[in-house]
């Protein structure tokens, strides 16, 4: 297909018909090359090197042409239409990979061998001495890994329905937030305040939540919850004032504020990727019901918004955040598979800048991704 248009509306077309984590996993890795090939300029890897590397590699092709090549150099250089990518994720995505780099710059100016890495403090079940464990962070460890990590060095075993999360305890707000399975750590643990720690624990909401999601018709959450914002963040000195019902709307792209039912236009309205929600209100906003949320949104000049959001039930509150992880992810609220995923990770990590190696012939540079890439997409045989 030579016209431009007509090929992105084929790989889109191709791509709605995988399933949902066959999809997100093809999106992710995408991501990956996409954020790699930006920084061209110091690790060598344009879109073209890379597409040499994972074409034959993900489709498993005899590297006699570059057809699979250039699927990949496709996908990679269409990225953000492709996969309907929004402005706020991408600078979000570009922020930790420019995070990572500088760190890993800074690091080899001081001599320290595996620049990206970070000790952190995580603890278990709850915030005491005997619980604590000082855990190296790599750059491209995610929440399930560090979760896994903790579980095993404490040998606790993870038995069914058994929920373990790593979270992200604010004090100071009195709430915390359940990492996403798949999130990175590293760019969170740079985030935490002096009132914030990490602590791994089991999650008994979870099971509800996913037999939310399985039994829900749609992916769209609306309803009426008590509201509160606080001013005190936009930089105005005004009081956040009491807590006032009003309607809201959640679907796949954002989360709209109405006056009421009959409102036919949006007071506020939140792109909800850029969203942080926590679970919990602090006591002296004098929340009208224990259900409550935390929400926090930071703009493109790094503006921080912070609003307060009471739910009637524990049921209410479920669901609400079960819908905010669905959509914020894919529909990929939970691993799929009952194991979760193997915390074996090659020396060479996806959060390293240089994946592979600049030089040699184009057959030896794919043999030297073979054992990262594993066939993880074998998906991709039949686009």
């Amino acid at each position: 297909i030579e016209d431009e248009e007509e090929k992105i509306s084929r790989y889109r077309e191709l791509l709605v018909h995988l399933p949902p984590v066959n999809r997100a996993t093809v999106k992710a890795l995408i991501s990956h090359l996409y954020c790699v090939q930006c920084f061209s300029d110091t690790n060598q890897m344009n879109t073209h090197n890379l597409a040499i590397v994972f074409g034959p590699t993900l489709f498993q092709t005899d590297g006699q042409d570059y057809k699979a090549g250039k699927v990949v150099e496709d996908l990679i250089s269409h990225y953000v239409v492709v996969f309907s990518v929004d402005e706020e994720e991408l600078r979000k995505q570009r922020e930790e990979v420019t995070a990572i780099v500088k760190m890993r710059v800074a690091g080899t100016a001081s001599g320290t061998q595996h620049a990206g890495d970070f000790i952190c403090t995580v603890y278990l079940e709850e915030k005491k001495v005997e619980t604590e464990q000082h855990v190296k962070i790599p750059a491209s460890m995610t929440a399930e890994e560090l979760t896994l990590e903790i579980l095993d060095r404490r040998n606790v075993s993870i038995r069914e329905k058994d929920y373990w999360t790593c979270f992200e305890v604010n004090e100071k707000e009195e709430a915390e937030r359940p990492l996403h399975f798949a999130e990175k750590v590293l760019p969170i643990v740079h985030g935490l305040g002096m009132d914030s720690h990490l602590v791994v624990k089991k999650y008994p909401s979870m099971e509800a939540m996913l037999l939310y999601l399985a039994s829900r018709v749609g992916d769209t959450k609306h309803g009426m919850m008590k509201f509160r914002e606080d001013r005190s963040l936009l930089g105005l000195g005004l009081p956040s004032g009491g807590f006032h019902d009003r309607y809201f709307i959640l679907n796949s792209s954002c989360l709209r504020l109405y006056k009421e039912v009959r409102s036919h236009r949006p007071e506020k309205e939140w792109p909800v990727k850029s969203l942080k929600v926590y679970l919990g209100v602090k006591k002296k906003l004098r929340p009208p019901t224990c259900w409550g949320f935390t929400v926090v949104h930071e703009t493109e000049k790094h503006e921080k918004q912070q609003w307060y959001l009471c739910c009637d039930t524990q049921m209410e509150l479920r669901e609400w955040f079960a819908t905010f992880l669905s959509v914020q992810h894919d529909g990929l609220v939970w691993p799929s598979e009952p194991s979760r995923v193997s915390r074996a990770v090659p020396e060479v990590r996806m959060g390293s800048v240089s994946l592979i190696p600049l030089r040699g012939s184009e057959n030896e540079m794919r043999r030297s991704v073979a054992a990262f890439t594993a066939d993880p997409l074998s998906l991709l045989r039949h686009v």
